[in-house]
C-alpha cells in the first residue's frame, strides 16, 4: 500500500495536487469520514484542505497553535503523531468538543509530515465518526509516508516560501467558507477516488 500511495503521490504535477492526494490516500489508509491538511505558518498550523468537514470546524481550526489541546496542536508540539481515540474522554480535548460534535467526528488522529533533515511541512489528519483507533500496522505506514509526502511537497515548492504557499492555500479555503462554499477543496477529483481501501492492509 505505501508504494503505491507514494506512486500517487510523486505523479501529481503541483504542490496543490500533491496536498489533494495525500489527503485521498491517508483517509482510504485508516478508512476515516474525514480529513484535513494543515501547513505551518511560523509557530502555527493553518488550514488548508480538507474532505467532508463543517464550516465551523473549518473556522475553529482555521489556525492551530503549539499550546492548544486538539490533536494536530499535541502534535505541533511533541513533532510526533497524536491519537485521540474518544474526544469526549480526552481532558485537553475540552475547549474542541462542541467543534468535534457538529462536525460529526468522535476520533481523530494527526500525524506531523517531517523531511528527513527534521524540517516540519505539513500535518496529516484523519477523523472518525465513531469511537476509533487505527491499527499499528496503518500508523507505521503513515509514519513512513510522512517523511515521503514531506520530501515530494517540498520538491514541488521551488523557490516558494512554505508559508507563503500555507497562507495563499489558507486565504483560498477562508474565501470559500465566507462565500458559503462547504464543498472539499477539490470536488472536481470526485472521479479519481484511491484505487484501494483499508481492507488490504
Amino acid at each position: 500500500m505505501l508504494a503505491h500511495m507514494s506512486r500517487r503521490l510523486v505523479q501529481q504535477p503541483t504542490f496543490e495536487a500533491a496536498v489533494q492526494s495525500i489527503l485521498d490516500d491517508v483517509i482510504a489508509l485508516h478508512g476515516a469520514e474525514y480529513g484535513n491538511v494543515q501547513l505551518p505558518i511560523g509557530d502555527e498550523l493553518a488550514l488548508v484542505a480538507h474532505r467532508g468537514l463543517s464550516a465551523p470546524f473549518l473556522r475553529t481550526f482555521r489556525h492551530v497553535k503549539q499550546s492548544d489541546g486538539c490533536a494536530c496542536g499535541r502534535a505541533l508540539r511533541l513533532g510526533a503523531p497524536v491519537l485521540v481515540s474518544d474526544i469526549e474522554k480526552d481532558p485537553e480535548y475540552a475547549k474542541f468538543r462542541k467543534a468535534a460534535r457538529l462536525a460529526g467526528y468522535r476520533a481523530v488522529q494527526s500525524t506531523p509530515m517531517m523531511r528527513k533533515d527534521g524540517m516540519l511541512v505539513g500535518m496529516v489528519s484523519t477523523l472518525f465518526a465513531n469511537v476509533y483507533r487505527p491499527t499499528r500496522i496503518e500508523m507505521e505506514i503513515l509514519a513512513e509516508y510522512g517523511v515521503i509526502a514531506a520530501e515530494r511537497l517540498v520538491d514541488l515548492l521551488g523557490h516558494t516560501a512554505l508559508a507563503s504557499k500555507a497562507e495563499q492555500m489558507s486565504r483560498a479555503l477562508l474565501a470559500s467558507i465566507e462565500k458559503g462554499v462547504l464543498a472539499d477543496t477539490a470536488d472536481e477529483r470526485n472521479d479519481s477516488k484511491p484505487e484501494f481501501g483499508i481492507k488490504e492492509i
